[in-house]
């Protein structure tokens, strides 16, 4: 029998909202090694069937494949099901878990596509999805070890027990806050009187850079966060749509109560005491935990637009208050108890001093030798107690708290474009669940549509959702070959792109078109009509430029292509307007030489590391430096390396940035986004009336 025959014996009906489900044999003893044993059955989810569900990466098939026999026949399987499927066996016994590929028949489009509309309600109904992240690579110790003893969660076992303790039992924040001022000092005797001085020392030197708990692992935690699981399409709507998600890892198991805590501890740390976190990898797990949390939590209303999508930051302490207050009461005592501990050190110090001095009496050179020693060992412990990060201030860090408040259509938007896809239309499809639990009105799944079709629909529904043009920027640079040029492929990570991600939602410093409503409309299925001006053109631009690697700052000016990058930039970045093509990314920092100054225009060697800074982003994002005639001047601008010299500069409203279009008859191409010195705080855009605005018309 075929597989199609066996999937044929077990038809769904198209009418119900039917699912396959496995009941996976546990009883190991009666099966070969590695052998899984099943029986498939349909279940309609109308009737409330009691079942799980797994989440996890496809990866590649073997040769020989993995297989389970179902019903008698052996149904081809990845490594990494089979893993999973072994793992569950190992750890929960029998089960009945629904599994994509396996209670789909991934070889007929037509129940592919009457499938994907219903995993909302397939992870939703699930009484567990199960998260499998593969096989726990650790030797040292699990993250899941440390996710679980993370947030202090052995003090309470549910966010009920978690609001009464923080109403009544306020006894246990001084136990908490007692734990974290000795656990360094412990820490250090401990290691001290194990492995010698050296050991101690390295011990108190790592409690003092690292949170004052000393319960983040950063090895673990790097392998817990790079786990593909968490960057693919698929899993996204399944961990977010799941009620009830379990993380499996080898033989580990962690309740998504746990992993909440887990990020949301991490979240406060950093904010609070500025632990370094991998922004890229923990940005991730955050957007899926507060995503998860908007998408499920009941307990408190969700803010949105009138008729469209949410709009207001959205943050863990936001959905967690009582967990907030439960880490700010415990560093506000631990903090006391970190004074008290340094007056208290002070002065026993001076008691100390004062008690040798007598010893070896007063106004002689050895007591004047022994008071210089004891005040320098004095400063040196206080010192090394004032580098505890209990003393850093949550004020020191608002700048890092504002950048990770995040809304709803940013999360969205960012997950969508950064996770992978090997079909292209499922980037659009494989977040259709979430799409309809947003209200964003995406057409139903149809793989007989071109992938540029399906991603325009995409956009055309985000853009109806969000109401911001900013969106088009996703489509900047692009590497497709989509015949509509506005069209965005979603390939491309936007935290990737040469525009910070704020951009797109007008949030970002600068803004071309500032207090412009938004105007958009489509001409046959394929044109996208916007309101703007064309304000300049491209008159000259610089070659591409090559990245400067460490050799090449060695050599300095005897490496040529240094030099002539150099020139360019320096031939470019003119007395008024220097160093525009930094203006969305993160300030250097004091320099030696201001930049206006004639030494750094000459590219002198203090302000050497600042030139290179602005070098290699050009590079890395493939821009290249042009000139162009707005009213009043000539300035300089960024645009993407294939523009060309005749391409227009248009100033488009609802677009924060201004766009490079290039002219086919009476319609243009879409290039991308441009950077222009003298267009970005709207100073062109605030001298022109709507009857000098045009339909722009991208095709």
């Amino acid at each position: 029998m075929s597989v199609s025959s066996f999937y044929d014996a077990l038809p769904l009906s198209l009418e119900k909202k039917s699912i396959r489900v496995l009941d996976l044999d546990g009883n190991i003893r009666d099966s070969p090694s590695g052998t899984l044993l099943g029986r498939m059955r349909v279940v309609d989810l109308v009737d409330k069937p009691i079942f799980t569900a797994l989440s996890y990466v496809w990866g590649a098939h073997y040769s020989p494949p993995h297989e389970i026999c179902c019903d008698g026949f052996s149904v081809p399987i990845t490594s990494n099901c089979w893993a999973a499927l072994c793992a569950l066996r190992r750890s929960f016994g029998s089960i009945t878990v629904w599994v994509d590929s396996i209670c789909i028949n991934q070889q007929d489009e037509r129940e592919k596509e009457t499938q994907i509309p219903l995993m909302g309600d397939i992870y939703s109904s699930a009484a567990s999805a199960y998260i499998w992240l593969g096989e726990d690579t650790l030797q040292s110790g699990s993250a899941i070890d440390y996710l679980r003893s993370a947030g202090f969660q052995n003090y309470f076992t549910s966010a009920n027990d978690l609001y009464l303790l923080s109403r009544k039992s306020t006894w246990i924040y001084w136990e908490i806050a007692w734990s974290l001022s000795v656990r360094k000092y412990r820490d250090c005797v401990k290691n001290w009187w194990k492995y010698g001085f050296l050991s101690g020392v390295r011990a108190l030197w790592s409690s003092i850079q690292g949170p004052p708990d000393k319960l983040i692992a950063y090895e673990a935690l790097k392998d817990f966060f790079s786990r593909e699981w968490a960057y693919r399409v698929w899993t996204l709507q399944e961990g977010i749509l799941a009620k009830n998600p379990v993380i499996c890892c080898g033989q580990n198991v962690l309740e998504w109560r746990s992993v909440i805590y887990s990020i949301a501890y991490l979240d406060y740390v950093s904010q609070n005491y500025g632990v370094a976190l991998p922004e890229a990898n923990f940005g991730v797990w955050r957007n899926i935990v507060l995503l998860w949390l908007f998408v499920n939590f009941e307990g408190r209303p969700r803010d949105r637009l009138p008729g469209s999508g949410p709009t207001n930051n959205i943050t863990l302490q936001r959905f967690m208050p009582e967990y907030w207050d439960f880490l700010d009461a415990i560093t506000r005592r631990h903090r006391r108890l970190a004074f008290t501990a340094l007056v208290l050190q002070v002065v026993v110090w001076f008691i100390f001093m004062a008690r040798v001095e007598v010893a070896v009496g007063f106004m002689t050179s050895k007591a004047q030798l022994v008071g210089a020693v004891i005040v320098l060992v004095a400063f040196i412990a206080v010192g090394i107690f004032l580098a505890d990060p209990v003393f850093r201030w949550p004020i020191t860090f608002q700048r890092e708290f504002i950048k990770r408040s995040l809304d709803v259509p940013s999360a969205v938007l960012h997950e969508l474009c950064a996770r992978q896809a090997t079909n292209p239309r499922d980037k659009s499809y494989k977040m259709y669940a979430i799409f309809s639990r947003l209200d964003v009105q995406l057409s139903p799944p149809n793989y007989s549509r071109t992938p540029e079709e399906v991603h325009q629909d995409a956009f055309l529904a985000l853009l109806n959702w969000t109401g911001s043009l900013g969106l088009l920027l996703c489509a900047s640079d692009r590497k497709s070959e989509y015949e509509s040029s506005w069209v965005p492929d979603w390939g491309e990570d936007i935290s990737q792109k040469w525009f910070e991600a704020s951009y797109l939602f007008r949030k970002g410093r600068y803004d071309a078109t500032p207090l412009s409503y938004p105007t958009w409309s489509l001409r046959g299925g394929k044109q996208l009509v916007l309101k703007g001006a064309i304000v300049s053109s491209i008159i000259q631009h610089s070659g591409p430029f090559q990245f400067i690697d460490d050799e090449a700052i060695r050599q300095r000016f005897e490496q040529q292509l240094f030099i002539n990058a150099l020139s360019t930039l320096k031939s470019y970045c003119r007395l008024g307007n220097p160093v525009l093509t930094r203006f969305s990314k993160p300030d250097p920092g004091p320099l030696s030489t201001p930049p206006d100054s004639v030494p750094a225009l000459d590219m002198s060697t203090f302000s050497l590391s600042y030139w290179v800074n602005i070098l290699n982003p050009l590079s890395q994002n493939s821009r290249i430096l042009f000139r162009t005639l707005i009213p009043g001047r000539e300035t300089v601008g960024s645009c993407p390396k294939c523009a060309q010299v005749g391409d227009l500069i248009a100033l488009v409203a609802g677009v924060p940035l201004p766009l490079v279009l290039r002219p086919e008859g009476d319609s243009y191409l879409f290039i991308g986004s441009a950077e222009v010195d003298g267009l970005m705080e709207g100073e062109i855009w605030g001298k022109l009336t709507d009857e000098e605005l045009i339909d722009i018309v991208l095709i």
